[in-house]
């Protein structure tokens, strides 16, 4: 009987071992965990772990690469508009997700740019892509009377929007360092974000927002 390439033994350790590895580098960072200690975790043997990734730079490669992926799926495609604050709401929280779980990337982002110059290029890609998403938020909003704003906000906004989203979850790590992120937490950031839009909404999206904030962050408490 064939095996399928998803069940391959092979591939399923390579994926434990990418699993593993992520979850070291978030606890201790990227720069204090070295192969022994991943080879260690897993209750391997150095030369297997070694079989699969020949240096921990191809490690850390690999989850950028995963980061990637998983970003390119949730930030919306070229020319895409918003229709609603819910619906910003949705991605946002979505996004904030996927950047919890890869952020080691966040904490020496420096570092590891000037280790791989090709994780600089893909982070940069990765950046814009974000850039261009909030602008559809600002322009979808826009067009649908939700909110007024200028060409030059706009430009100004979409950047902004960009740099909170991404980077909450870095601050909220650094002004909180013994808290663990919850809903709370993630629906905080989305609520950060969506303020710097906040201003330029028209009254009901404004009061829109307000609900939304309110019955998330309500949730993030109870649960």
């Amino acid at each position: 009987m064939s095996i399928s390439p998803k069940s391959r033994p092979g591939r399923r350790t390579r994926q434990r071992i990418l699993d593993v590895t992520l979850a070291l580098y978030n606890e201790r960072g990227e720069p204090q965990v070295s192969t022994s200690l991943i080879a260690t975790e897993l209750g391997i043997s150095a030369g297997n772990l070694h079989y699969h990734f020949r240096r921990k730079d191809e490690l850390s490669a690999a989850l950028l690469d995963r980061f990637v992926r998983e970003l390119d799926v949730l930030l919306p495609p070229a020319g895409w508009r918003a229709e609603s604050v819910e619906d910003v709401w949705l991605l946002l929280h979505l996004i904030l997700e996927a950047l919890w779980r890869y952020r080691f990337l966040f904490r020496d982002l420096s570092g590891i740019m000037s280790r791989d110059r090709r994780a600089g290029q893909r982070l940069a890609t990765v950046f814009e892509r974000a850039v261009q998403a909030a602008r559809g938020i600002c322009l979808g909003l826009a067009e649908r009377g939700q909110m007024t704003a200028m060409e030059g906000e706009i430009d100004a906004l979409s950047t902004n929007i960009a740099v909170v989203s991404l980077y909450w979850l870095s601050f909220e790590a650094a002004r909180h360092p013994r808290r663990e992120l919850s809903e709370t937490g993630m629906a905080r950031g989305a609520y950060q974000v969506l303020m710097l839009v906040a201003p330029f909404l028209q009254t009901e999206s404004r009061f829109h927002l307000e609900k939304l904030a309110q019955e998330y962050l309500a949730r993030g408490e109870g649960a």
